[in-house]
């Protein structure tokens, strides 16, 4: 496919969702901090995926970007470690919940719901990872 205006749109829309995240983490606003990290965990991957094909209408694009690691893991390796790559899709797929978790809230294991101010909080694995800057980066090199 190699659509390279949606590629540069979602490069450029991941870059400034870390820099929300970040802007927004020494003022405690982790709802914030925790939307904008999993939206541009999100974006690099699908930028990643837009290399090669339409990305899927979904918040989690972990299968589909396995599948064209696969389908594309020579190539891929002649850019960068195909195995580094896949911690991308890892990161989405963990990320994904979390585009609607600092707006509504979880439920969490004993059924009780929690706020979205208590569930995104500085204990966060996004937040204390955060994983918004490794996949940004990741995606980068492929493009």
């Amino acid at each position: 496919m190699r659509n390279f205006s949606e590629i540069e749109i979602r490069l450029k829309d991941a870059e400034y969702s870390l820099r929300c995240a970040e802007d927004n983490l020494p003022l405690e606003h982790y709802t914030v901090v925790v939307h904008n990290a999993q939206l541009c965990i999100e974006l690099a991957a699908k930028a990643v995926i837009a290399f090669y094909e339409e990305p899927s209408w979904t918040h989690d694009p972990s299968e589909q970007f396995l599948r064209i690691l696969e389908e594309h893991r020579e190539e891929l390796a002649e850019m960068l470690w195909v195995e580094d790559l896949s911690t991308l899709a890892d990161d989405a797929k963990v990320a994904a919940p979390w585009h609607v978790w600092p707006t509504y809230g979880r439920m969490i294991e004993d059924g009780t719901w929690v706020a979205a101010v208590d569930a995104c909080t500085k204990y966060n694995g996004l937040i204390k990872r955060r994983s918004g800057r490794r996949p940004l980066r990741k995606s980068q090199k492929v493009i």
